[in-house]
């Protein structure tokens, strides 16, 4: 017997087209937003999660609607993996009251609740402790979700990630943490925090909880070992990790002088070989027909999507305080004639 979160539609898994044509969104929705901040047309900070699309199509292509998650700095792919609308996103971005937070937040701060995005942190490692309390709270509603929490090398290396995967296993928490490893925490090379790819997988299973590491350019690969894990974790109630490998091919931020510390073409050359769209697009999985219609398709969404958001409006001056803390705190204080 089957419960109503327990349906086949919503244990239904992507097929390899799927999971193909969510990447092919990420990369072509980030490559445009590239170009509208060299035009002139976007501002403010932009971090790109080229060659890391596999990570985000592949663990999250096995998420149910009502499953969440959270994320980084670098979290576009995550959003627009989980459903968020790339209109929305871009509104943001442009800082158009059509955007997630009403154009206040930027590209650090995507949220969508209503797909279980709980949205991006700014805070590195920041989004660990989110997914773990609602996950835990949700499971003590009796709700069958799990929560996905995405980090990087650099977040692995924080206090509060230790704590979290600590408590999570200690209270029985339905929580993955994928940290997707792109060999760089802004600067500072894993190998020196950490050690080889896999390093990091083997330190968090000195929590307790079982720890894997996948190679992140096989899209394919890593969905069946995300799926194998997030089953298990949503039947057990038991925190996993996942280390996913992947390559940061792009400068930490747009203005990031990445070639001071790095050669200038190694992302570039590391896509050559690691690109996980064109991994995919050599596989037997799909066929030439296949690819060439996604990527159509693909291609004429993210161009209508960016027409959409900018017809819209700017936020009105009056809104630049609204939905900010200090409105509760000041409800509060009065209540309570502080």
């Amino acid at each position: 017997m089957t419960t109503p979160e327990e349906t086949p539609s919503s244990r239904s898994r992507p097929s390899a087209l799927d999971l193909y044509e969510t990447m092919v969104r990420i990369r072509e929705l980030e490559t445009r937003i590239e170009s509208l901040h060299y035009s002139g047309k976007m501002h403010g900070s932009f971090h790109s999660s080229m060659g890391q699309e596999g990570a985000a199509a592949g663990v999250i292509g096995c998420l149910r609607s009502t499953d969440l998650v959270t994320s980084t700095h670098r979290g576009h792919g995550h959003a627009v993996a989980k459903g968020m609308s790339p209109t929305t996103i871009v509104a943001e971005l442009l800082g158009l009251q059509a955007g997630s937070s009403g154009g206040k937040g930027g590209s650090m701060h995507l949220h969508d609740i209503g797909c279980g995005f709980l949205g991006e942190n700014a805070i590195v490692a920041g989004g660990v402790p989110w997914a773990a309390g609602a996950a835990w709270a949700s499971r003590r509603l009796g709700k069958d979700l799990v929560a996905v929490s995405f980090v990087g090398d650099g977040g692995a290396a924080q206090g509060v990630f230790a704590e979290t995967l600590r408590m999570a296993r200690t209270w029985g928490t339905p929580l993955l943490v994928a940290c997707e490893n792109n060999h760089l925490a802004h600067s500072m090379p894993v190998e020196r925090t950490f050690g080889e790819p896999g390093s990091i997988a083997a330190w968090a299973a000195g929590f307790g909880i079982r720890a894997e590491y996948v190679a992140g350019d096989d899209v394919f690969g890593v969905h069946r070992i995300a799926a194998e894990m997030i089953d298990e974790v949503r039947i057990t109630g038991r925190a996993a990790f996942l280390e996913v490998e992947v390559w940061r091919v792009r400068a930490h931020s747009l203005n990031d002088p990445d070639y001071r510390y790095l050669p200038r073409d190694l992302g570039k050359s590391h896509l050559q070989t690691h690109d996980p769209i064109a991994n995919a697009e050599r596989s037997p999985e799909l066929s030439d027909a296949e690819i060439a219609a996604a990527r159509e398709r693909v291609t004429q969404e993210i161009a209508d999507a960016i027409e959409a958001a900018f017809e819209g409006q700017a936020a009105a001056e009056s809104l630049a305080t609204s939905g900010v803390y200090t409105e509760a705190f000041e409800r509060e204080a009065q209540l309570r004639g502080w």
